[in-house]
């Protein structure tokens, strides 16, 4: 299967726009293709084989199909209040795959960083630019390079308590059982991304589906090439189907400052 290259000269370290488009199905495709592949036995003891030994514990998660949100730690941003949304239009009961043992890095990985940074949306300008205040939650010379599990906050709250407190606000929901800590896995199949990363995407042959945006800036895209596509390719020649990924936020909204930003009820729970 062929992919298009990415772009080498940008605007603003952007990429081409829709570079990524061959990783995404319509949702309506998505459904109907999951509700298909769960059908056939063969499928599931071929792709159940190939997780590996270790992946007992986060099958069990889908004994029925799920809409699933891969993040660090779940956390109420406007991105994840969306995914709860879409995942209820679609009848589909939601699951965020966490990494608490993955590195806390700020540089190229936006997601990461406001996890320790937040951004409180405030307004969204006549011009279209989306105005955020920051809460700086942790110190950053001291938390980079630790596992997420190991990061304390400003207050002396554990980093991963401290979002799933914010969740529980946020959401209204129980993140002990909307979320699920993938890590022990992650290190059974592989040390880095590029390792485990084949076996997660490999969920969403026919357990699950998974709701992402590979956004098409210079920093994130370089990720995407070198990671998610190969392994994305390489389930297609194994399985004979791709993964089935449906595109979180439109392609005019996925840049947007918003959908990483915090909705500013957040604000006020903070230090408390």
């Amino acid at each position: 299967m062929q992919f298009p290259s990415i772009v080498k000269n940008s605007l603003n370290g952007v990429v081409s726009f829709r570079t990524f488009d061959s990783l995404y199905t319509e949702p309506r495709m998505a459904l109907w293709e999951l509700q298909q592949r769960r059908k056939e036995v063969a499928l599931k003891n071929f792709v159940h084989k190939h997780l590996g030994a270790f992946a007992g514990k986060i099958l069990e998660e889908f004994n029925r199909p799920r809409a699933v949100l891969f993040r660090q730690i779940a956390s109420p941003t406007h991105e994840t209040i969306r995914f709860l949304k879409l995942a209820k239009q679609m009848k589909l009961k939601p699951l965020i795959l966490e990494y608490y043992e993955d590195k806390f890095v700020s540089a190229e990985n936006r997601s990461k960083r406001a996890l320790c940074k937040m951004p409180i949306y405030q307004y969204t300008g006549l011009d279209g630019r989306d105005m955020v205040e920051y809460e700086t939650v942790c110190d950053f010379n001291i938390s980079t390079g630790k596992k997420f599990k190991e990061v304390v906050c400003l207050n002396g709250e554990q980093l991963i308590p401290f979002h799933h407190r914010l969740f529980r606000i946020g959401t209204g929901l129980n993140p002990k059982t909307y979320s699920f800590d993938a890590s022990h896995w992650f290190k059974s199949v592989g040390k880095n991304a590029g390792e485990y990363y084949e076996h997660l995407l490999a969920l969403f042959i026919r357990d699950g589906i998974l709701f992402e945006n590979f956004i098409p800036l210079r920093s994130e895209s370089a990720f995407t090439k070198k990671i998610v596509l190969p392994a994305f390719e390489k389930l297609i020649s194994t399985y004979g189907v791709k993964p089935l990924i449906i595109r979180l936020l439109s392609d005019n909204e996925e840049m947007r400052r918003f959908w990483d930003a915090y909705p500013r009820k957040i604000k006020k729970h903070i230090w408390t």
